[in-house]
């Protein structure tokens, strides 16, 4: 008698707590944004930011068509970039600039 109680008692307890989590993370807002190349080709560089302002992991790079944009997903709302505008040589990265990455929000880039 007490085995169907110990196996039944988690199982309330379990959905239960998966009822009132559920509604809690559908209105987290996904940290995502988008960067454009506002009027020329440009390679870019994207990393984390962390808590104090500096770089994290690197989680994006490549070259933005002009007036093309990319989706940038962060696990944090920070993020840091650096561009080039000169995709065919092998230039160093200008800018190393920190932006707000949440709400879909649009970034130029250079």
């Amino acid at each position: 008698m007490h085995r169907p109680l110990k196996i039944f008692l988690p199982a309330v307890l379990l959905i239960s707590a998966v009822a009132i989590i559920a509604p809690l993370r559908a209105d987290v807002v996904d940290s995502y944004c988008y960067l454009e190349a506002t009027y020329k080709d440009t390679f870019v560089m994207v990393w984390t930011e962390d808590r104090q302002g500096n770089k994290g992991r690197k989680i994006w790079q490549g070259v933005i068509k002009a007036g093309q944009r990319v989706k940038i997903a962060s696990p944090f709302d920070g993020i840091r970039y650096s561009a080039n505008v000169y995709v065919d040589q092998r230039n160093a990265l200008s800018g190393d600039a920190s932006r707000w990455c949440s709400n879909a929000v649009t970034i130029g880039v250079p």
